[in-house]
C-alpha cells in the first residue's frame, strides 16, 4: 500500500521538486543581477568622480591660460638675440612649426636668420613644457 501511494504521489513530488529547484536558479540569478547593479553604480559614481576632477583641471587650465594671456607679453627671443623680433613675427614663425614646416623654410619665408628662428622655438618649447605636462596628466586621468 505504502508503495502505491508513491506512486500516486511521485508526479506531484517531481513538480514539487522541479519548482524548488527553479526557485533556487530564480534566487540566485537575482542575487547575481542586484550584485552585477551594485558594481555598475560603484563605477559609474568613480567614472563621475573622476569626471569631475578632469573638468575642475580643465577649468584651472583656463583660468591659467587667461592669466598669463592677460600679463604682458615678453619677447623672449629679442632679449636672448638682441634683435627686435616683434610678436607678430614671433607669432608667424611657432604658427608656422606647429604646421610642421622646417626651421630653414620658415627662416627663408619670413626672411629671418634659421639660428634666430631655431632660437625662438626652442626657447618657445622650453616655456611651454610645463603646461604640456600638466595637459598630459589630465589626458591620462580619464
Amino acid at each position: 500500500m505504502h508503495l502505491s501511494l508513491l506512486f500516486a504521489l511521485l508526479p506531484y513530488l517531481l513538480i514539487a521538486a522541479s519548482l524548488a529547484l527553479f526557485l533556487g536558479l530564480f534566487v540566485g540569478i537575482n542575487r547575481r543581477l542586484h550584485q552585477l547593479r551594485s558594481r555598475v553604480g560603484e563605477s559609474d559614481a568613480r567614472r563621475e568622480a573622476e569626471s569631475t576632477d578632469v573638468t575642475n583641471g580643465m577649468a584651472s587650465l583656463r583660468l591659467r591660460i587667461a592669466e598669463l594671456e592677460s600679463e604682458p607679453e615678453v619677447d623672449v627671443a629679442a632679449s636672448v638675440t638682441g634683435n627686435g623680433i616683434n610678436s607678430t613675427t614671433r607669432a608667424k614663425v611657432l604658427k608656422m612649426h606647429r604646421l610642421g614646416q622646417p626651421t630653414q623654410s620658415i627662416a627663408e619665408t619670413l626672411k629671418l636668420p634659421k639660428g634666430e628662428v631655431d632660437l625662438l622655438v626652442k626657447v618657445h618649447q622650453i616655456v611651454m613644457r610645463p603646461y604640456q605636462e600638466a595637459s598630459g596628466h589630465l589626458s591620462h586621468v580619464g
